[in-house]
């Protein structure tokens, strides 16, 4: 009940959000007359875009049977504003297709609307990938990663802290408060862990018909760290996206023990489509599969080796960490 809760709080905040840009557009431009040709052609783009590029093929169908049905039928006739029509389609795409990630938004091609609610809170102080490198007692090192974004020093930083940290006898990985959706760095950052060429993910695209696998890369970092070597990874009920890719993979291939919440569970790959100059599609283009498990960490999200609240987490893991070292 709890984990449903949980999720029931995510989806709205995310409702919240879309439909907080919708108003912040609404203000914006969508006064514009909305002609019944604008409806038309704007409907023809998104079933074009769902043919072609949704996950979820079979779904795109009946969202496209829905939509001709019901421009058939003119009961878009009824509706006189662009703020009204991203309301009516949105209801329509979510009831239809029973995704929660496809969504009518404000147009912004590059980038999802959670990555535009937390980027616009950065500052330079704080655009570090790595917040914090700790040595703690019993010789146990601990980092905490601020994104996963991929910037121009990311991959240097993050050499830079393990390089720091090459001498400890056992690593907490913070990733309570991790951000961003780079899986490119979450897999250079995980192969410090992982034999070089092992397979981490396959990738599911093209509406399932590909797919491509993510393997472990050459790092030149310490080989320890690939071995058996005891790894905390601390999550909490907010981690998403990459981090979930980076605490889920370690896990299934028996690399890390996990400490703390359930995360939110998304392990689809989204992009923003953009429709026309009022409004963008966002949508699902790609999913990831575990080589191990065949499955992912969607709704469910990764489930912690230790369930325990993440506040509590650090004490825990650094407990379990000096047991583990036979250090009491």
């Amino acid at each position: 009940m709890k984990k449903i809760n949980l999720l029931l709080m995510h989806v709205l905040l995310w409702l919240s959000i879309a439909f907080s840009q919708a108003s912040e557009l609404n203000r914006a431009n969508l006064n514009d007359t909305l002609f019944k040709q604008n409806i038309e052609k704007a409907i023809k783009n998104i079933i074009l875009i769902l043919e072609k590029e949704y996950i979820y093929p079979e779904k795109a169908l009946l969202v496209k049977a829905e939509l001709k049905r019901k421009l058939a039928n003119k009961e878009f006739d009824k509706v006189s504003d662009w703020y009204s029509f991203i309301r009516s389609l949105s209801v329509i795409l979510r009831d239809i297709s029973g995704d929660m990630y496809l969504d009518i938004v404000e147009p912004h091609p590059s980038l999802t609307l959670e990555k535009v609610k937390r980027k616009s809170a950065l500052n330079l102080k704080d655009s570090y990938i790595i917040r914090n490198v700790d040595l703690l007692s019993g010789n146990v090192g601990y980092i905490k990663v601020n994104y996963f974004y991929q910037t121009s020093n990311a991959k240097k930083e993050i050499f830079r802290a393990l390089k720091e940290l090459s001498m400890v006898d056992a690593l907490i990985i913070d990733l309570r408060d991790t951000e961003g959706d780079s899986i490119p760095l979450a897999q250079y950052l995980m192969s410090f862990f992982i034999k070089e060429s092992t397979i981490l993910s396959e990738v599911l695209y093209d509406q399932q018909k590909k797919k491509k696998r993510l393997r472990a890369l050459e790092t030149s970092g310490n080989d320890k760290f690939k071995h058996n070597f005891p790894i905390y990874i601390l999550t909490s009920s907010y981690l998403s996206s990459s981090g979930e890719f980076f605490s889920y993979t370690l896990q299934h291939l028996k690399k890390a023990f996990i400490v703390g919440e359930n995360t939110m569970g998304i392990a689809h790959v989204l992009q923003n489509k953009k429709i026309n100059n009022h409004i963008s599609l966002t949508i699902p283009i790609a999913i990831h599969l575990h080589p191990a498990t065949h499955s992912n960490w969607e709704k469910t999200g990764v489930i912690p080796d230790l369930d325990i609240a993440a506040n509590l987490s650090v004490d825990a893991a650094h407990k379990m960490a000096k047991q583990y070292l036979g250090i009491f």
